[in-house]
């Protein structure tokens, strides 16, 4: 069974109602949201499989359109567009077809809808199995080349904040934390002594993130049992191959 499949429209009309009665004999679970209510945001940053049948009152949304957007390229939304070949140019301005599932022409063939919402379930498969590694670290753009180098191969949480790191972790569990060092505010040694000191998180594995100059200082912080530590110069395919090593339970080459 994939992940709740929410039906965005302006109304439950009797074609989205059509829709969503055919998905769910097909056995996916499907709730619907006005695109007119007040908490639409909150309700989609809950599912991960999103359709959208167009009108041209969305095209007024223009927030709703770049939050689906953002939502597609920070947290791997999946979004399946329904509706006209001009609805489909004017929201190419909003939401490029490289943030797209799939779209399909009105009236749509549901053996097309539901073949794309199966492949998405077996993707949603794969990615539970993925090894899980949270990312910590204020410099925002650093975090997103980290993420696009590791996310085919793991499940790859954001946080730019040690306080977001905590807060996540409180309900959330990472087979790996990546640990910036030098962080405002809180520090990569502050952040990694209250992750210690929370039975939820105590055992997770960290390696702090350093420049050259942070080499001596982690291991000032040996008490508090970090993995070790790999360089923020790292390159693409020497960070790949040191998280495999790890987690094939192989020491990494930078060990304190």
């Amino acid at each position: 069974m994939t992940d709740s499949v929410l039906i965005i429209s302006k109304v439950d009309s009797f074609m989205v109602n059509a829709i969503r009665n055919k998905l769910e004999t097909a056995g996916f679970m499907c709730s619907f949201a006005s695109t007119d209510s007040s908490n639409i945001m909150n309700v989609i940053n809950e599912k991960r499989v999103v359709v959208l049948y167009v009108d041209e009152t969305i095209f007024e949304k223009q927030d709703l359109l770049f939050y689906l957007k953002d939502k597609c390229n920070d947290d791997d939304l999946k979004l399946v567009i329904i509706g006209s070949p001009s609805d489909f140019n004017i929201l190419s301005n909003y939401i490029s077809d490289n943030y797209l599932a799939g779209k399909l022409e009105r009236p749509i063939d549901m053996q097309v809808l539901i073949g794309i919402l199966a492949n998405l379930q077996g993707a949603a498969q794969e990615e539970l199995d993925k090894k899980s590694i949270l990312i910590v670290d204020d410099d925002a753009t650093y975090l997103r080349t980290i993420r696009d180098w590791l996310k085919d191969k793991y499940k790859v949480i954001m946080a730019n904040s040690g306080i977001q790191a905590l807060t996540w972790l409180a309900k959330n569990h990472a087979d790996l934390i990546l640990l910036d060092y030098m962080m405002p505010i809180a520090s990569g040694p502050e952040i990694l002594e209250m992750i210690r000191s929370e039975e939820t998180s105590k055992d997770i594995p960290v390696i702090f993130l350093t420049s050259k100059s942070d080499r001596e200082s982690v291991k000032s912080v040996i008490r508090l049992r970090p993995e070790g530590y790999l360089l923020k110069s790292i390159n693409m395919s020497d960070l790949r191959n040191e998280l495999e090593k790890f987690f094939n339970g192989d020491n990494i080459n930078e060990q304190i």
